[in-house]
């Protein structure tokens, strides 16, 4: 799915915690948005097909496709949109307007989009894009978004079962459960998806998160703390899907490892690889730019996930439910092999 935004609002902040400097962006935004609905009706009828956040569950309707396809003039704005009359003329619903605003907008440089850097520089950008912003939140996602310009691209992360519903991730989902409900909650819902149900509900697993968790604030021994966790799914018998889960939960502690050679040394192979890591963290959450760049670093002697060829095949398919097709097959190729030159000094 390819969506151009009905407006954006970008700025490079100062890494402050100052929030003027965003509220001027958020301001010219919806600026932006308003101006664009007054402009154009059916612009103003598709932002009004929208949630305003205060609708119950048994109300909300998803609109039928054939009404993003329609031409201009088969649209108009009192088509299912909440107008207010000022004399003789008809004005928009500017309260009804923000509200959606407030449940809608995608940022850019969210994790999902994540195509702005960060060298103590907050590069913000958020917008408004009709159709994506009918796709929910999962931690377990199957697809992701990329934006390109004014484009946002929505494509499928990992395979995708026929009546499988759509979702992709509105914040981090590479940290423990309960920050991804802190995260949620500032959403406004509670995520309920098949991953947060698992580390929540078994009250065993759920202590030993706990512990792992206040490890990882407390900044103990990382690899440690993934020799436990590692131990804690072998004696549990633990499926390969709730290995993905919880490994993808404490990335931070797996990565702290592979980026420490004093860890590598210490824990050895008590300590799984770092392709194979990469790659079960890949079928937990789909694609992602750190998970990508830990299999390519990880890859070079194909430690635990085979020979050349089925690395480079895995981190070909990572690649591509990173980026979708806005990077082609080859170009991974050529990746995957100058990080397997030996004397290269690719920084990774």
């Amino acid at each position: 799915m390819m969506a151009k935004a009905v407006a954006i609002g970008r700025g490079v902040l100062q890494d402050t915690t100052d929030g003027g400097e965003k509220m001027v962006v958020w301001k010219d935004f919806v600026g932006k948005v308003l101006d664009a609905a007054e402009k154009c009706p059916r612009t103003a009828a598709l932002i009004h097909t929208l949630s305003t956040g205060e609708e119950q569950q048994d109300d909300l309707v998803v609109p039928e496709m054939a009404l993003f396809r329609q031409e201009p003039e088969d649209l108009s704005l009192t088509d299912g949109t909440n107008m207010v009359r000022e004399g003789t003329q008809e004005v928009l619903d500017v309260d009804r307007i923000l509200k959606v605003l407030d449940v809608n907008c995608l940022t850019e440089d969210a994790p999902a989009a994540d195509v702005l850097g960060n060298n103590g520089i907050v590069n913000c950008g958020v917008g408004l894009w009709i159709l994506p912003s009918f796709i929910n939140h999962s931690c377990h996602p199957n697809a992701r978004r990329t934006h390109v310009g004014d484009h946002a691209i929505v494509h499928a992360s990992r395979d995708i079962k026929a009546g499988e519903e759509i979702t992709f991730p509105y914040f981090d989902v590479l940290v423990p459960v309960s920050k991804r409900r802190e995260a949620s909650r500032a959403w406004g819902f509670e995520c309920k998806c098949d991953r947060c149900r698992f580390e929540s509900e078994d009250f065993t697993l759920k202590q030993e998160i706990l512990k792992s968790e206040n490890d990882l604030v407390n900044g103990g021994d990382m690899g440690a703390l993934v020799v436990r966790l590692e131990e804690r799914m072998r004696k549990s018998m633990a499926k390969e899907r709730r290995k993905a889960f919880l490994r993808a939960s404490f990335w931070s502690a797996y990565s702290a490892v592979y980026d420490s050679d004093k860890l590598v040394r210490k824990w050895g192979r008590r300590v799984p690889s770092e392709a194979l890591v990469a790659e079960s963290i890949a079928d937990a959450v789909g694609g992602n730019e750190n998970v990508l760049r830990a299999m390519l670093r990880g890859s070079k002697d194909a430690n635990g996930c085979g020979n050349w060829l089925e690395v480079e095949d895995k981190v070909v398919r990572i690649g591509r439910a990173t980026y979708g097709k806005v990077v082609k097959r080859h170009a991974m190729r050529a990746l995957f092999r100058l990080t397997l030159d030996a004397n290269n000094n690719i920084n990774l």
